[in-house]
């Protein structure tokens, strides 16, 4: 059962997903603040430990008044800034995670989002060109294989998305295949993994197909889940000891603990990574990492693995094998404190240089 404050999360992404506003009025709350609170508040007077403190849709208005007028408004000078950083911790607005991801994502392959119907109408021609025993037909019946293949996964995938299946004009479910679709003609050469419909219907919760398209392509362009992706075993593997080497680093009494048990990494890590946590942590909390991911990159995906082992250590030390997987392997049945994990990962501290240094020790041996 969702939380007061989970149930107002998902109360505004429907109204998001239905084109609607935020307001108090379609959530039902205690004592709200003044309205002259908002217009009375100051750009830059309140820190995340401040902002913490806030009822959901209080902290929702809040947040967006200072994404608007610190960051937003001039992007290219304050994207970067501390003042940023913070902001990213603190969250970004439900109301505004659509436009701050794809503008944290970028768009470096110059993408045209038009581009997007053409490619999705491609497949379907493709499609249905089957007939022949040339390459190209061959070539066409392997498209229709995968596409086939991508359209059974979905709603298999997608489980964290239903308590948004109702009161929605269009099922997110239908455009995460043809955006999968449309990257598949754009980028034959890494064709599809199921971890992809993660990226994609969480994108697609906060943007229009055309600009998910654009932001997944972007995204995986530049991310190391491509590895993971295009099924490369020795590079997985070596992420794999990489992060061996993390946990002996930040935890080494509980990676003292995994080996006495005999726990890898690759049996928990895996599905973490390969759904960018959409998969194993509740949908609200997983926009969170998002929220972090789209801006720092890859080394959030680590570093939130360290502060949620970090989060369970003293009850890992005292599980055994089985128990251990279970309880990592079922994180979205816990009640997890987002804040508190967002805290960790900052604590963590983990860098781009700690997960590079760690994959060259790793490769050397």
């Amino acid at each position: 059962e969702y939380d007061g404050s989970r149930a107002d999360f998902v109360a505004v992404l429907r109204l998001q997903l239905m084109g609607g506003v935020l307001g108090r009025e379609h959530l039902k709350r205690g004592e709200r603040k003044s309205s002259s609170f908002w217009s009375n508040l100051w750009p830059g007077r309140l820190d995340v430990k401040g902002i913490e403190q806030m009822p959901f849709v209080d902290r929702q208005e809040c947040l967006k008044e200072l994404w608007l007028s610190e960051v937003l408004s001039e992007w290219e000078i304050s994207w970067k800034s501390e003042r940023a950083t913070e902001l990213c911790y603190a969250g970004v607005p439900v109301m505004l995670r659509g436009k701050v991801w794809g503008m944290s994502i970028g768009n470096d392959l110059q993408i045209d989002p038009s581009m997007y119907s053409e490619l999705v109408q491609l497949a379907r021609d493709r499609r249905a060109q089957c007939d022949g025993d040339d390459i190209y037909a061959e070539k066409n019946r392997l498209l229709a294989k995968t596409v086939e293949h991508l359209h059974i996964d979905v709603p298999r995938t997608m489980p964290h998305l239903e308590v948004l299946q109702d009161q929605q004009p269009v099922k997110i479910s239908e455009n995460v295949g043809k955006v999968l679709e449309a990257f598949l003609m754009l980028r034959p050469d890494i064709g599809y993994s199921q971890g992809m419909l993660f990226l994609s219907s969480m994108l697609l919760l906060y943007m229009d197909p055309e600009d998910a398209f654009v932001a997944f392509t972007n995204l995986l362009d530049k991310s190391r889940l491509l590895d993971f992706y295009r099924n490369s075993a020795d590079k997985v593997e070596l992420y794999m000891n990489a992060f061996v080497q993390l946990i002996s680093e930040k935890l080494p009494k509980l990676q003292g603990h995994f080996v006495k048990l005999g726990v890898e990494p690759s049996m928990f890590l895996l599905n973490w990574l390969m759904s960018a946590y959409c998969r194993v942590l509740p949908l609200d909390l997983a926009s969170r990492v998002w929220d972090l991911f789209v801006s720092q990159g890859d080394t959030t995906l680590f570093g939130v693995a360290l502060a949620i082992l970090e989060s369970l250590e003293e009850e890992l030390l005292t599980l055994d094998f089985d128990s251990c997987l279970r309880t990592l392997s079922q994180l979205r049945k816990r009640t997890m404190d987002q804040d508190a994990l967002i805290r960790g990962i900052r604590k963590i501290g983990l860098s781009e240089k700690s997960i590079d240094d760690a994959l060259r020790k790793c490769s050397r041996k």
